[in-house]
């Protein structure tokens, strides 16, 4: 049984191994500080992915990440699905309103990179469901002040 959980234990290592991370000067928990203030509920979720498209960090529960919400053209989607459409596309953003007093916003592109820094080739998504989800615009706003003030 030890030998058992030894190696499922060197397995699950491995393969954490292989998974996209943040940049090693970026602080997880500064990252996620930065987004709480700026554009953080329970409605809210943000997503920074590799140029594959692979997650590299997750702002917001797993259920809020992965509920279909309203694209603002007549169909619904999750998070992640914007985020891999807006692969390396220019930033953009919408909102609209969803059910009863609610509204979505929506902000989906590169990660901005400061000044004197390399470009990562992350994409980022953001996305507020509720009756106090900001708009789109001011979304992407929130969420690159958030990022420049985490070191990108």
């Amino acid at each position: 049984m030890a030998r058992r959980l030894a190696l499922v234990a060197i397995a699950a290592a491995g393969l954490s191994a292989c998974s996209p991370k943040l940049p090693a000067d970026i602080n997880e928990d500064v990252l996620a500080q930065a987004i709480g203030k700026s554009i953080g509920s329970p409605s809210t979720c943000v997503i920074l992915a590799d140029a594959q498209g692979r997650m590299v960090w997750r702002g917001g529960g797993y259920i809020t990440c992965s509920r279909n919400l309203p694209t603002c053209q007549g169909e619904t989607t999750t998070a992640e699905a914007v985020l891999k459409a807006g692969l390396g596309k220019p930033a953009r953003f919408t909102s609209c309103p969803t059910t009863g007093n609610n509204t979505v916003g929506w902000a989906v592109g590169p990660m901005p990179t400061g000044e004197g820094k390399p470009a990562l080739g992350l994409t980022y998504v953001a996305v507020m469901e509720g009756e106090r989800a900001l708009p789109g615009l001011e979304i992407k706003e929130r969420a690159e002040h958030a990022f420049k003030k985490a070191g990108f």
